[in-house]
């Protein structure tokens, strides 16, 4: 193996049919998260200054997402599954004037401490429905992009 093939962050990162596997040392090191953990579980804490997430049902998720991918703007987001499955979107940490607006009915911004899949997590508990980018580390959309596309799906704005 070259050195420019070690320093590939695709490498550093198990795959399987589920999607891509990530421990603790990923979320720190390669994405540059403020990850806790140890060896089974890895946290997040959303709603600091440097993450921040955007939580809605899963249906309007896979839309809004839907919405930012074909505008480039789509980052990583969790699923937690349950009677009513749950999406989470990470974004770009929340502007103090974001938290005066109102959001999208259905949206609600999170601020608490998430668990992260790692490969020893229970997809039943939480997995990615779209997993982060090792590539593009510094990937999160910014949370007004998130919540733009929750309001033109939501209100039918096709720009």
């Amino acid at each position: 193996m070259t050195a420019a093939e070690l320093s590939d962050p695709h490498l550093l990162v198990e795959e399987t049919d589920a999607g891509p596997v990530f421990e603790v040392s990923d979320y720190r090191g390669g994405l540059g998260w403020p990850v806790d953990g140890d060896a089974l579980n890895a946290y997040l804490d959303l709603g600091g200054d440097q993450v921040g997430g955007l939580r809605m049902r899963a249906g309007l998720g896979a839309e809004v997402q839907w919405w930012l991918r074909l505008r480039m703007l789509a980052g990583p987001v969790l699923a937690v599954p349950g009677a009513r499955t749950e999406w989470t979107f990470l974004t770009q940490a929340v502007p103090d004037e974001q938290h005066r607006r109102p959001l999208p009915p259905g949206v609600e911004p999170v601020r608490a401490r998430v668990l992260l899949p790692t490969g020893h997590t229970d997809r039943s508990t939480v997995y990615w429905a779209t997993a982060p980018d090792p590539a593009h580390p510094a990937g999160l959309p910014q949370f007004a992009s998130v919540v733009g596309a929750a309001r033109s799906v939501l209100y039918g704005h096709r720009f």
